[in-house]
């Protein structure tokens, strides 16, 4: 996973951009620079940091639209069989 991807992501979804959340976590910009140049990865330390200031648990950043989708059909699943 592209994590810088992931990251934007989430930024669009909240209508954030980099630069806002560089400034509301004290993240500094060049180190999403410096992201881009390695192939999109974060550093976990960093990704701890931008689930901080997004106020989202770290395995959410790991998630995946289709995860998510998942795990919604299983919860369904499950609340249809425990009302039967």
């Amino acid at each position: 996973m592209d994590s810088l991807e992931r990251l934007n992501h989430l930024l669009d979804e909240r209508g954030m951009s980099l630069f806002a959340l560089s400034k509301a976590s004290g993240i500094h910009y060049s180190t999403f620079d410096s992201a881009k140049r390695r192939s999109g990865q974060l550093s976990i330390d960093t990704i701890e940091r931008v689930c901080e200031t997004l106020q989202i648990p770290l395995y959410e950043f790991f998630m995946s639209d289709e995860d998510w989708d998942g795990i919604e059909a299983y919860a369904l699943m499950r609340s249809r069989r425990q009302s039967s």
